[in-house]
Order: structure tokens, then sequence, then C-alpha cells
């Protein structure tokens, strides 16, 4: 009885090749680093989130920017983001003149050298590094963390360890708490990079796809008399084949076909309706993943009615700002702190972190506002102005009132 060898069948298809790269799990790092859409997806959230700064509240001397812009915040904390979306999570290590790396980080240091990205597949707890006292308040969590550079010395990777209150993590994607418990990292969280770059790829195989439906968009129909009785002679196919061959170069050269009178010749020309819609839709896919939109990401202009593409800026602007807190916020804070324990400096003691605005109007867009807001001013004024006609205030208390708003320049001193 006559056997089917599944596997040979599709082996003979499709080839082994395939079959293996089915199987292959692809480091998020190598797709990215191929460039092009993968790159974008992890990239442009990092980088307009960081496109402005920091502002550091009450620091009148700026001597909290100027340590913040030599440390290269902006540069530093952009790659951190940038891995930590790509990984689930990345760290900043502090690197100062006082001590070891693996020893507690001082309360007053004498100055911080710099600051370096580590990668979230570089970092690991130190075996046996946890806090064991258990009268701690961080009794159980790591304490000694160890760093594993891409670089091999002797076969051999090399490592050095590092104390927790030196290296400030910058988190990724939240997880749920059952599944953070299993990584190695306490902070590691979901990598931004997971789904998106799936969808991404079927989009990718779509532009493939739609470029073999425009190779054969048009295709020519040879119809000869007596082929089938020309094959089967000894050269007929080499017949054939020139002959076909003739009919292609004569329609190059003059545009036109000349065949045999027993012959025909057409071409076929296939619709591609529905393709353009097809892609979009795959695109609108990618954007639904990575969370930025389709404008931004593909660099398409807004479609619709009174479409102006302000909400999908909204749209980037509100992931990016998301990072700026969450992921972020928590590492230049400790970074600050940092910086304010350095001797023989003035730092100052209330000092808060504020975002600068990602949004910038343009001078058509201030216009209005000025021009609504004026409007606005001379509603109210008419308001106060019908409150004095009927007698509700008098004009002292307007101008009282005036005052204190801080309208017309006017001001009070010394009561």
């Amino acid at each position: 009885m006559p056997t089917f060898n599944e596997d040979g069948y599709q082996s003979a298809l499709i080839g082994d090749r395939a079959r293996n790269r089915r199987g292959r799990v692809v480091d998020h790092a190598e797709i990215y680093g191929r460039g092009g859409l993968p790159a974008r997806v992890i990239d442009m959230p990092a980088d307009v989130s960081m496109s402005r700064g920091i502002e550091v509240e009450n620091d009148h001397e700026d001597v909290i920017d100027a340590e913040l812009k030599r440390l290269d915040l902006v540069g530093n904390m952009s790659d951190a983001l940038r891995w930590s979306r790509l990984d689930g999570g990345s760290a900043l290590l502090l690197m100062t003149e006082d001590g070891q790396l693996f020893e507690p980080l001082p309360d007053e240091i004498s100055r911080i050298t710099e600051i370096r990205v580590i990668e979230l597949n570089q970092i690991s707890v130190a075996p046996g590094g946890y806090y064991s006292d258990p009268n701690l308040d961080n009794y159980g969590e790591p304490e000694i963390y160890q760093i594993t550079p891409n670089a091999f010395t002797g076969g051999r990777a090399s490592f050095f360890n590092v104390h927790e209150s030196r290296l400030f993590p910058v988190y990724g994607d939240p997880l749920p708490q059952r599944i953070r418990t299993t990584l190695t990292v306490p902070w590691a969280g979901r990598s931004a990079a997971d789904k998106p770059f799936a969808t991404i790829a079927n989009y990718e195989r779509a532009l493939v796809l739609s470029l073999e439906v425009l190779k054969r968009k048009q295709q020519a129909v040879h119809k000869m008399k007596g082929l089938v009785q020309m094959l089967q002679t000894d050269d007929g196919e080499k017949q054939v084949r020139k002959r076909v061959d003739l009919v292609d170069e004569v329609r190059s050269l003059m545009n036109g076909v000349a065949v045999d009178s027993d012959d025909d010749y057409n071409v076929y020309d296939q619709s591609v309706s529905g393709l353009k819609e097809l892609l979009g839709e795959f695109q609108v896919a990618v954007s639904a993943d990575t969370g930025i939109p389709v404008t931004a990401l593909f660099g398409r202009s807004a479609s619709g009615l009174n479409s102006t593409g302000e909400n999908d800026l909204e749209g980037l602007y509100d992931l990016c700002e998301g990072l700026q807190r969450t992921s972020a916020q928590p590492a230049i804070h400790r970074l600050i702190k940092a910086i304010c324990t350095q001797r023989g400096t003035s730092w100052p003691g209330d000092w808060k972190i504020k975002w600068p605005s990602l949004w910038t109007p343009t001078d058509a867009q201030q216009a209005e506002t000025r021009f609504k807001n004026a409007q606005a001013d001379k509603a109210e004024a008419d308001a106060r102005q019908v409150d004095f006609d009927i007698g509700l205030v008098s004009e002292v208390e307007l101008r009282a009132d005036a005052v204190n708003d801080g309208r017309y320049g006017l001001g009070v001193k010394d009561g």
C-alpha cells in the first residue's frame, strides 16, 4: 500500500530553510539593527520624549541644569528609553570619584564623572546579592547587581558588581506582578517590540506580495498553432522559445506585435483595485500595536474632511509624556538627588522636575489664541459694565478687582 510522506512533500515544496526559519527565535536587537520601520517604532518615542530636555524649577542659578548638560542627560536618557522600549527595561549607571562600584553611594559625593546606559540583558542580580536584614524596609530586594558588558576576555564573559544605589532603573512597559516575579531584574517590564515587530513583519510581507501583484498586472498570452506538436520535436522547445523572444523583442521596439495569421497574442490587464486600501489597513494595524499615529509613523498626510493632523500629534505626545513620567522621571529624580550631594556647591533644596511642552504652536495658532483670549476679556469687561450700570458694584470695587487680577499692568505695592 503506498504511503504519503508529508515531511518529504513539505520539504520539496517549501524547503528545509523555510521550516528552520519558522522555528528560529530572532533577537529584537537583530531586527532593530536592520533599521527601517522597526527602528523607527523604537526610536521615535524615545527621541521625542527627550527632544525638549527637562527644566528644574527653583534652580535659579542653573547649577543643576549645568550638571545635567555636563553629564549629557538628554543623550543618555534617550538611549536608555530606546533600549527600555526594545528590551523592557534599562538603567543608568552612576560613575563617581568616590569608592568602588560595589560599595553603597556615600551621603556626600566628591564628583560625578559620568553616567552610562546599561542594557537590560547586561544586568542580573549577583549570587547572594540580596538584602538579608529582616529589619530593613528593602529586605529581600536586590542589593548587588552583576553587569556583564558585551565583551569577552579569554573566552569567558567579564563582569563587575554594582551596588543598587549606583544603578538607576529605567522602566519598560508595565507587566502583572505574577509575571515580573519570574524575571531576573525586578524592574523589567514588557518590551514595546514584541507584538509590533510581528505586525510590522506582516506589513512588510504585504508590500512584497503587492510588488508581485504589480509584476503580474499585465500578463501576455501567445497562442501558437501546432504548439504541442512543435514541442514534441527535437528542437521544438528551442523554436518556441525563439518565437516568443522574437515577439517580445518586436513589441519592445515597435510597441506592436507581428504574429502569424493562425497565431494570437493578447495582453490581459489585471485589476489592482483595493490594494492601496489593504496596505492602509496593515499600516493601521502597525499604528494600533505601537500607539504611534499613522501620519507620524509613515509620514502620511492626515486624511478625512477638515483633518489637520493635530489630533494625531496629540496622540504621539501623549505616548511620549507617559514615557517621560513613568520611565524616565524616576531615574532623573535619583540622578538629581545624587547631583545635589556633590560637595563644594550650594544646591537648591526645593527643586522640582518640569517637562517642557512637546507641542509648539505655529504663529497662526498663537495669533488665534490671543484673539480668543481678547474676546474672552471683552466679554468679561462687558459683564462687569452691566454689574456697574445696575449698581451691583462700585468703581472702586471694579478697580480693586482689576488690580488683584493683574489686568492692564496695574500692581499694588505696600497696600
